[in-house]
């Protein structure tokens, strides 16, 4: 064989190994799953691993036995959920069914009627070194939107949701 036909030859063989196996890599196994966002992704709370106590309690709640719909870790956007116990902010509610941690403050209360979208509370708040009495008020608008009221002061609030 002449030395260019040797070199064709070489150059065709390798241009057809590089396609052989272009093919081989392009065929993979099963198809990877894509990521999904889930459907509450802008109210999701960080992880619990970096979570107060009070704030587990209150996202795992189980609303459906206790009939509490309040029950739950609020805020006033989706956005302020993902800082819940990373830093401090305004804005915010964390509510068991008998307590309430918002800015500054934390309240006892008797647990209201089960199955109310409307529920009303005097609370015990400490402020500081001092314990002063309040009026909390709860309304419901949906599963996961309210109005939460401290002494008249009033903020629509979305649920805050603890990642899976």
């Amino acid at each position: 064989m002449s030395r260019l036909t040797t070199t064709i030859n070489a150059a065709a063989s390798a241009a057809l190994l590089s396609a052989v196996l272009a093919g081989c890599s392009a065929q993979s196994g099963p198809k990877k799953p894509r990521s999904v966002t889930p459907p509450n992704f802008e109210s999701l709370t960080p992880p619990q691993s970096l979570l107060r106590e009070d704030t587990i309690e209150a996202g795992t709640h189980d609303r459906s036995s206790s009939r509490l719909a309040y029950v739950g870790v609020w805020a006033v956007s989706g956005d302020a959920c993902a800082m819940m116990d990373q830093t401090a902010f305004e804005g915010y509610a964390v509510i068991t069914p008998g307590s309430l941690r918002h800015p500054d403050e934390t309240c006892s209360f008797d647990a209201g009627p089960p199955g109310q979208a409307y529920s009303q509370f005097e609370a015990s708040c400490e402020v500081g070194r001092k314990t002063i009495k309040r009026m909390i008020t709860v309304d419901m608008a949906t599963r996961n939107t309210m109005r939460l009221s401290v002494d008249g002061a009033s903020q629509a609030m979305t649920r805050c949701h603890l990642p899976k």
